[in-house]
């Protein structure tokens, strides 16, 4: 009898935790012009530019860029910088909402949906929506800072049309 309870746990923790294995959305790399054309579905040309392997957005309450670093470890040193700076700011409670960090080595995000006093993290201070997102050689930020449906709309119409995870 105390076997077949162990083995009915077991199942049943094994079950609780089946659902969580897969939960990271797995993603690939994007090229520069399909990050244009994700900005395109929210902004007009002259609103985004690009220049030397890197596209950003001009409007005010996003943050948005894209960059294509020299080589993978060059991409993977900064974003476990980010990774750090990210631990930092949820060990000194410095972030009140959701987030969620994934890394897997050859990709990983961090996604947020709440309101951050850490200047040193993302560069500033206030609400975040969005993510960070790390894969092979790559980097890109596409965040709003304005805690709006519409704003908050705009970051999932571009997160969707580049298959990225949304918060």
């Amino acid at each position: 009898m105390k076997s077949l309870k162990k083995v009915v746990a077991a199942t049943l923790v094994g079950a609780m935790l089946l659902p969580l294995a897969g939960c990271a959305k797995k993603i690939e790399r994007i090229r520069a012009k399909d990050f244009e054309n994700a900005l395109e579905e929210v902004f007009d040309d002259d609103e985004y530019g690009s220049y030397s392997g890197t596209v950003y957005c001009f409007e005010d309450h996003y943050v948005i860029a894209f960059t294509t670093m020299d080589d993978d470890d060059d991409a993977r040193d900064e974003w476990e910088d980010l990774m750090e700076e990210f631990e930092d700011m949820k060990d000194d409670k410095d972030f009140d909402g959701r987030s969620r960090l994934v890394d897997r080595g050859e990709y990983g995000y961090i996604l947020l949906d709440g309101e951050c006093d850490d200047g040193d993290f993302a560069n500033g201070r206030g609400y975040y929506y969005g993510g960070i997102f790390y894969v092979e050689d790559e980097l890109f930020m596409i965040l709003t800072d304005k805690d709006k449906d519409d704003y908050r709309a705009d970051i999932d119409t571009i997160l969707r049309a580049l298959g990225l995870p949304r918060p």
